[in-house]
């Protein structure tokens, strides 16, 4: 899956599960700047492992700063997945 798809499927995720998310770039921090608190953070992590049916608990997601490192570590896992490694 390209990045460009699992961005574009990532903010349909965003918007959907987020009330009042606006327009998301790769750019825009996860806390600061679309000012995501835990409860939140946690919804969106549960619905883009459900969605791309990966696991971001293994991946280092206390380097997850941004809307882009949150798509390069679903990324990470789905190459994961493909390669067959759990």
């Amino acid at each position: 899956m390209s990045s460009g798809r699992v961005f574009t499927e990532l903010a349909e995720l965003a918007q959907r599960h987020l009330e009042g998310i606006g327009p998301i770039t790769a750019e825009q921090r996860l806390i600061e700047d679309l000012e995501l608190d835990s409860v939140r953070l946690l919804t969106l992590a549960i619905e883009a492992e459900n969605h791309f049916r990966v696991r971001l608990d293994e991946l280092g997601t206390a380097e997850i700063e941004t809307v882009g490192d949150l798509v390069e570590a679903i990324e990470r896992a789905l190459e994961s997945r493909e390669a067959g490694r759990p």
